[in-house]
This record gives structure tokens, sequence and C-alpha cells, in this order.
């Protein structure tokens, strides 16, 4: 008969650890779930037709520093940018794996690509994605000056230019 209550006894013990630590439990699952919404980047579609007036003129400095500009998710932008390269690397992982999980078909589909500011090879900036579809359209070379029609996009707490359009600029 102690058997029994001394089983019972240490039963009692271990569920009231696991009470004690659901709180603790549900509090990190919740705090993960809202870290995983906040800190994934957003992925808008394609507008159907490009617009040159619907887009705003910026600097390339406003890019490279986008809240410090005033820049918000969700604003249409036309920057002067040069070309530099296709990135073999993943210019901001955590928030990219993040972002996968969220939108895990049009996610992989972005093409990331590094810029400069200059032909000098000032300012870059290797957050700038295109749609692997749009590839096609552009023969792209290093340092070749281009118009960038996009659009800024949060990718947790930073941001990154969804790229719509791609005009190359011809030098007179």
């Amino acid at each position: 008969m102690k058997t029994g209550v001394c089983h019972h006894r240490a039963t009692a013990r271990k569920a009231g650890r696991y009470r004690r630590a659901l709180p603790y439990l549900l509090g990190a699952c919740l705090a993960a779930g809202l870290a995983l919404l906040c800190a994934c980047g957003e992925l808008r579609p394609l507008p159907p037709a490009i617009e040159p007036q619907g887009y705003t003129a910026i600097e390339y400095q406003e890019l490279l520093n986008p809240r410090q500009a005033g820049l918000q998710a969700g604003q249409m932008v036309r920057v002067k940018a040069y070309f530099w390269q296709f990135l073999a690397y993943d210019p901001a992982m955590v928030r990219n794996y993040l972002s996968l999980v969220r939108h895990p078909l049009g996610w992989p589909r972005l093409r990331w690509f590094a810029l400069y500011g200059s032909q000098e090879m000032k300012g870059y900036y290797d957050l700038a994605a295109l749609d692997q579809s749009r590839l096609k359209l552009y023969k792209l070379k290093p340092l070749e000056p281009i118009m960038i029609y996009g659009q800024i996009s949060s990718l947790g707490p930073g941001f990154y230019l969804h790229v719509h359009h791609i005009e190359e600029i011809v030098a007179d």
C-alpha cells in the first residue's frame, strides 16, 4: 500500500511542475510566433503595368538609409544606380528564411542583386530583388547605369527594394 501512495505523490509532483511550466511554454510559443510574423518580409504582387509617373524619384543615398530618408513600406520609387551583379549569397539570411516560411512559393522566386551609387563603386547596396521570371528581360552588365522602378518593401526590421522594372540609361 505504501508503494501506491509514493507513486501517487511522485505523479502529482510531476503534474504540478508541468502546470507551472505551461504558462512559460505558451508565452515562448506566442513570442516565437509574433517574432516570425514581425521578422518576415512582405511580398507584394507586381503591378500589371509600369507607369513611370507613379514612382517617386529618390536619390541613391535615400535607398541606402530608407528610414532616415522617410521612405515607407509600400512606397513606389525610382532611382538611378549602377548594376553590379546578381548575388551568389543571401544578403539577409535569417530574415529571408523567416520570410520563406511566410511566403513559401513566392519568396524563393526572388533573385537578389547588388548596386552601386556611382561608377567609382561607392555606396554598395545588396537588398534589391527581382522576380526570376523577369530576368530574361534584362541583359545587365557590371557598372552599367540603370533606372530602377520598384517598391520599398518590409524585410522584418529593415527594407528591401522589390524591383518592378529596369531601364538602361543611354549616355548622350
